[in-house]
């Protein structure tokens, strides 16, 4: 048997891999930011007659879309409001001198609170509180550092606004006749790994490295 023909190279699928590579050469570059690059690949999708520009814009009312950019602004709110200095003040008082505990504090807070803002956003405005208190009581900051960032990706799983998927699957149960997913639909799993990964952090921190001075920056 001959092997099957091969699609012919249309001027479209031509030009969409021309837009398609210069995509890429911009993430790859890290000349335009990430939310640039996808505007600048929008608009020449619609301007280049592939894309309807309609469907082009669809995607910014998507209830998904609208609520992650809600997120956004919350985190950056908090950010803002000086409340990583009073949360510094509150895990200081709360764990004292102890690694372990300043863990205990630290994991379970954070996930709360990427729960409900982003995950990024959260590691973001944790970062110089962490550190700060590591260089106050004489802690390695790697050893606070890397457990917080799990934290905040477990935090994620706790309500559907944690992650981008998650409400994206529920526009999507919703557009196809279905029941959305409801805030805390995901919370028992997400209380489950969030426990989990603490009790882990916990138990086998020194597995993690101890950097101090130099090497911790």
């Amino acid at each position: 048997m001959g092997r099957p023909a091969m699609a012919a190279m249309t001027p479209a699928i031509t030009l969409f891999l021309i837009i398609l590579a210069g995509a890429l050469a911009l993430l790859v570059s890290g000349r335009v930011r990430i939310d640039l690059a996808a505007l600048l690949v929008i608009v020449a999708l619609a301007l280049s007659g592939l894309l309807p520009v309609r469907e082009a814009l669809a995607g910014f009312s998507s209830e998904a879309a609208i609520i992650t950019a809600s997120v956004f602004v919350i985190s950056a709110g908090l950010a803002a409001t000086g409340l990583a200095d009073r949360v510094g003040g509150w895990i200081g008082a709360l764990a004292g001198a102890s690694e372990w505990r300043t863990l205990l504090v630290v994991m379970p807070m954070v996930a709360l609170v990427a729960a409900f803002t982003h995950q990024l956003m959260v590691v973001a405005m944790m970062l110089p509180v962490l550190l700060h208190l590591a260089r106050a009581r004489g802690l390695s900051p790697s050893r606070l550092l890397m457990p917080m960032a799990f934290a905040a990706s477990l935090g994620t799983t706790l309500t559907v606004l944690g992650a981008p998927a998650f409400l994206l699957t529920s526009s999507l149960l919703h557009q196809g006749g279905l029941a959305q997913l409801g805030l805390f639909s995901i919370l028992p799993l997400g209380l489950a790994l969030t426990a989990l990964g603490t009790l882990y952090m916990l138990l086998l921190r020194w597995l993690l490295p101890r950097r101090t001075g130099a090497d911790a920056d």
